[in-house]
């Protein structure tokens, strides 16, 4: 009877562990927004590559002196990067650049939010990211990884 009983108990209790873990498991998963700072010091001199929303592969390199130099399947292109009010921005010498909420997946796994479109002087990030990416002197802890390389 006891061995039931401890049986029983052992269920019990891996049934409350487990429905708290569930529980918390979307807090786990949200991503650690970036400030200004940590951006600048995270992605001065990286290499980065990514995958937007629609599945498609790129990489950007992001040089010390703010110059960028970006390359997907339909070419190459550079222009400058900064952090501009907490958020991270590129722009290209022959494409529309734009500004973006950062926040950090894990120990190498960036996610990309462009600004809600509201109007306001200091809109909030979009509920879904526009792209994400690594640092690809590390390996990916992003749960998407292209299936090409450029």
């Amino acid at each position: 009877m006891r061995i039931f009983q401890s049986t029983a108990g052992c269920r019990v209790l891996a049934a409350v562990l487990l429905a708290s873990w569930l529980a918390a498991a979307p807090a786990l998963a949200a991503g650690k927004r970036m400030s200004e700072s940590e951006i600048e010091t995270v992605f001065s001199g990286m290499t980065l590559d990514g995958i937007y929303r629609d599945g498609t592969f790129f990489t950007e390199t992001y040089k010390d002196d703010g110059a960028i130099r970006y390359h997907d399947a339909d070419g190459a292109d550079s222009g400058e990067w900064s952090v501009e009010d907490g958020k991270f921005c590129t722009f290209y010498e022959t494409d529309q650049g734009a500004c973006f909420f950062v926040e950090r997946e894990g120990e190498n796994c960036f996610s990309f939010f462009a600004p809600e479109e509201t109007g306001a002087d200091n809109p909030p990030p979009q509920l879904d990211w526009t792209s994400r990416g690594w640092d690809t002197s590390k390996p990916s802890t992003c749960p998407t990884e292209p299936q090409i390389q450029l």
